[in-house]
């Protein structure tokens, strides 16, 4: 028998009908809906307003090779590259072949990008060799939800719910057929009954104690799937970002890496460029080369922070380029063209997640999966810099175009019965917060940027006694769900770093040599 969060029977509850079910409200959950819209009847569910997703918090852009001197190969070597060739070639080749098309389809849906005399303006970031990052200054992500949202928006076959947590997808005989919902605004328990259901729900970095996801980012769909029993991949994969400025509060601003594509400089507490000596390409080397030098320098210096130096990229364009950022840093007392700004490594996305194939289908009949929950296969054992919002947009079109060739049939309800007479401890919303601080701190000290054997496995040993205190408590609201989503992602995390031996990608372990 399956597990769900939380009991119920389906007979005993509000239902509603619909043809697709879309969790999540960033790029992938909206471009899925709008291109679903005019012929089935679409409803997007979310824990929070539109604003509350990664996609709205996303800086640096969309990597497309349209730029004179580039080509999708040039493109797929990168991304490969980066991934340290563990990305599934299949769906690389469809990724970068389809962003021009992409960039197209945004384009018509009305988000902005910055131009130049010579057409679409390009920036660069680490990893890639050309310069191919679409980008409307440093809000492209907002842009493009705002574009996206618009559309949608007029959609009448289209229905948003902004308050809905969805606690779990529900499932019979290994097919979905909807899900149970808790409704906030009317605190109600309800099902959505659904031909098709797509997670598109984001990531998990508030498994960390700094991080640059939303607050809603607890890892709610990577342990909806993990409940069904969906195949999982590569959940060891968890990738930090080198540069979020360093302030008290979670999440953290993230500096885009599109800064040091400008020319910014990573210094040590000595003002030495201390990424000469680790990499060819210097500030501009992917991802977790970049953060785990900055750990190291941090770690030799007894530090919180390295610091990152545009001083000499220049006031007017540091302003145009980056108004988002510079007002910011003001904000927190730093002036872009005249400070050295304290960085240090942040948990900043998923590599893994849900396995899907090219179709975004998971191993649950009628469950798709797109965007940072989904594990499609093409970023390998690392994400290449802005090949995220891509995927987003690359899959989703492949599943809508998927469901509008293949319409599933209506799911057949059945009584589902989930109801347990086991009586458990309540516990007042701050006991949860306090364990959610507990699994924050063992995932940032143990399951972070460096790992070894040792450490993972006292960590395991540390979530398996919260989870342990879970089973015996009372899941009855927002707090509780999102601590037990927590601890489900956790140790899948954990499970996964400890059966990789050897360090790859973001995956590093100090205890093993470099390999596959």
């Amino acid at each position: 028998m399956r597990r769900y969060l939380l009991d119920f029977n389906s007979n005993s509850l509000q239902s509603v009908d619909t043809d697709f079910l879309i969790i999540g409200g960033g790029i992938a959950g909206l471009t899925a809906a709008l291109l679903t819209s005019d012929k089935l009847e679409t409803m997007v569910l979310t824990k929070e307003e539109l604003k509350q997703s990664s996609t709205w918090l996303a800086q640096g852009g969309v990597a497309a090779a349209i730029g004179l001197g580039d080509s999708p190969e040039t493109h797929y070597r990168d991304t490969i590259k980066a991934g340290a060739s563990l990305n599934d070639p299949k769906a690389v080749r469809i990724l970068v072949n389809e962003g021009p098309s992409a960039i197209r389809f945004l384009s018509r849906a009305g988000a902005k990008f910055d131009t130049d005399a010579s057409g679409v303006s390009l920036g660069r970031e680490g990893g890639h060799s050309k310069a191919r990052i679409v980008h409307h200054r440093d809000v492209t992500g907002s842009s493009i939800a705002k574009a996206l949202a618009s559309q949608v928006a007029k959609k009448p076959n289209v229905n948003i719910n902004s308050s809905s947590f969805v606690l779990d997808v529900i499932t019979d005989n290994h097919t979905c057929l909807g899900a149970l919902t808790f409704d906030k605004k009317t605190q109600s328990l309800n099902i959505y009954w659904a031909k098709a259901v797509l997670l598109a729900t984001g990531g998990l970095g508030q498994l960390y104690k700094y991080t640059t996801n939303p607050t809603v980012a607890t890892g709610d769909g990577f342990a909806m799937a993990i409940r069904a029993g969906a195949q999982m991949k590569d959940m060891e994969f968890v990738q930090f970002h080198p540069t979020g400025l360093v302030v008290s509060n979670n999440p953290r601003f993230l500096i885009s890496e599109a800064l040091r594509g400008e020319g910014a400089y990573l210094l040590n507490s000595k003002g030495k460029r201390f990424m000469l000596d680790v990499h060819p390409l210097a500030e501009l080397a992917p991802r977790d080369v970049v953060s785990r030098a900055i750990f190291q320098v941090m770690k030799e210096e007894n530090s919180d922070r390295v610091f990152l130096d545009a001083r000499h990229i220049g006031k007017d364009k540091l302003r145009n380029r980056f108004p988002v950022i510079w007002q910011h840093c003001l904000e927190s007392g730093y002036e872009l063209s005249s400070d050295l700004i304290p960085v240090a490594p942040l948990a900043h996305y998923m590599v893994g997640g849900v396995k899907t194939d090219i179709y975004g289908r998971t191993s649950i009949k009628n469950l798709f999966a797109s965007g940072e929950v989904a594990s499609s296969g093409v970023h390998g054992a690392n994400r290449l810099g802005s090949n995220s919002l891509l995927e987003g947009v690359v899959f989703s079109r492949r599943i809508a175009q998927f469901l509008l060739r293949n319409k599933p049939p209506t799911p057949v309800k059945k009584a589902i019965s989930f109801l347990s007479k086991e009586k458990k401890l309540t516990h007042p919303s701050n006991w949860y917060e306090h364990r959610k601080s507990q699994l924050k701190e063992v995932m940032t000290t143990e399951v972070g940027i460096i790992r070894h054997q040792a450490g993972l496995e006292a960590a395991r040993e540390k979530i398996k006694k919260i989870q342990l205190e879970l089973s015996k408590a009372r899941l009855d609201k927002q707090p509780a769900w999102e601590l037990a989503n927590m601890v489900d992602c956790s140790m899948a995390i954990i499970e996964g770093a400890i059966k990789r031996k050897q360090s790859v990608g973001v995956h590093y372990r100090i205890d093993a040599a470099i390999g596959g």
